[in-house]
């Protein structure tokens, strides 16, 4: 069995829309979501 390997360029990770960039944006905007909410409960 091969491996291949999903070769990103630099312009197409720099890209917003490229799908290899949005699976890291949306990690990182439910932890912030979270870490917001969480703030909000304990600062009320």
């Amino acid at each position: 069995m091969s491996f291949r390997a999903h070769l990103v360029t630099a312009r197409k990770a720099a890209n917003p829309y490229s799908g290899s960039s949005l699976v890291p944006m949306l990690i990182i905007g439910l932890v912030l979501t979270l870490v917001g909410m969480i703030a909000a409960l304990v600062w009320s």
